[in-house]
C-alpha cells in the first residue's frame, strides 16, 4: 500500500511538471509574439550621401509613376539665381522656358525671392523621379535636391526592386516613424552632438614629443651682425670685431682697417695675399688646395 502512494505521488507530481512546463512555455510564446509584434517596422529609403542620380528610380520602381521622388531641402538650399539644378548647363538663352530648363517634365518651380535670391519648390505630381536635376544640382549647387522615398505612395515591398537594381547601394532600411534622411537633419545632429562633447585637450605633435623641450636662450643687449642698424646708430665695436679679421698687416683678408683706422670689417671671400697660405694650413701649401 505504501508502494502504492508513491507511485501515485510520483505519477502526480511528473503530471503537475508537465503542466507547469506547458504554461511557461505558453507564457515564453506570447512574450515573443508580443516582441515580435512591438518591433518597430523598416521601410525604405535612399541615403542622399551615396546616390548618385543614376536615373533608375525612374524607371525600376514597381509603380508609375515611381515612388522615389525629387525632394528639396530648402534648409541648404543657396536660393541661387542661376540653380543647375533647375537650368540646362547647355542651353540657348536664360530665361525660363522649356528649351532652358533641365526637368524633362516641368516639375520645378522658380519664384523670386529679392535680388538675386530664387526659391524652387518640387511640384510633386509632375515630378518622376528622373533625378536630372539632383545631379546638377549636387555637381554645382549645396545639394539641396535629393532624391527619397515618398512613403505616402510606397508600398514598401520586402525586396525593392529599385534597390535590387541601384548601383550605389544607396538604399537602406530606416525606422518608419523617421522615415526620410534628409541632409539637412543630418547636419544639425552632426552640429549638436559635437556642441555637446566636451573639448578635448590638443595632442602633441610627434615632433614636439620626441624631442626634449629647449630651455629659452637669454636675449642679448648686442645687435645681431646679420641685423641691419637703426639709421643713425652703429654697432658696438667690442666684442664683434675679430682681431684676425681687420685688416692688419698681418690679416690675410681685405677690409677697410680695423678700428683704428676708422674702418668695419669686411665679411667678404677672403683672398690670400702671395707668400701666404690660407689661415691654418700647412705652410707651402698654394692657396687653393684650402676649400671653403
Amino acid at each position: 500500500m505504501a508502494d502504492e502512494t508513491k507511485t501515485v505521488d510520483r505519477r502526480g507530481f511528473l503530471k503537475n511538471l508537465a503542466r507547469a512546463l506547458g504554461v511557461v512555455g505558453l507564457g515564453v510564446g506570447a512574450g515573443a509574439v508580443a516582441a515580435k509584434g512591438e518591433r518597430e517596422e523598416l521601410v525604405w529609403q535612399i541615403d542622399p550621401d551615396k546616390c548618385i542620380a543614376c536615373g533608375n528610380c525612374a524607371t525600376a520602381c514597381v509603380l508609375t509613376p515611381s515612388a522615389s521622388r525629387c525632394v528639396h531641402d530648402i534648409e541648404i538650399c543657396g536660393f541661387c539665381d542661376f540653380c543647375f539644378g533647375y537650368f540646362a548647363e547647355v542651353r540657348p538663352g536664360d530665361t525660363q522656358t522649356a528649351e532652358n530648363l533641365r526637368c524633362p517634365t516641368d516639375a520645378i518651380v522658380r519664384h523670386f525671392v529679392e535680388q538675386p535670391y530664387y526659391e524652387y519648390l518640387i511640384d510633386e505630381p509632375k515630378c518622376i523621379g528622373c533625378a536630372i536635376c539632383v545631379e546638377g544640382c549636387s555637381q554645382y549647387g549645396n545639394g539641396s535636391l535629393i532624391m527619397q522615398v515618398r512613403h505616402d505612395r510606397c508600398v514598401n515591398c520586402n525586396e525593392c526592386a529599385i534597390a535590387a537594381q541601384c548601383p550605389a547601394d544607396a538604399f537602406v532600411r530606416v525606422p518608419a516613424s523617421d522615415p526620410y534622411l534628409l541632409r539637412s537633419t543630418k547636419l544639425a545632429r552632426e552640429e549638436a552632438k559635437a556642441a555637446e562633447a566636451p573639448d578635448e585637450p590638443a595632442e602633441p605633435s610627434p615632433a614636439s614629443s620626441t624631442q626634449p623641450a629647449q630651455p629659452a636662450q637669454p636675449m642679448s643687449g648686442e645687435p645681431s651682425p646679420l641685423e641691419t642698424p637703426p639709421p643713425g646708430q652703429e654697432y658696438p665695436q667690442e666684442g664683434m670685431m675679430d682681431p684676425g679679421m681687420t685688416g692688419g698687416p698681418t690679416s690675410p683678408f681685405g677690409g677697410m682697417g680695423g678700428p683704428s683706422a676708422g674702418g668695419m670689417p669686411s665679411f667678404a671671400r677672403p683672398s690670400p695675399m702671395s707668400g701666404q697660405g690660407m689661415p691654418g694650413q700647412p705652410a707651402g701649401m698654394p692657396p687653393e688646395a684650402t676649400q671653403l
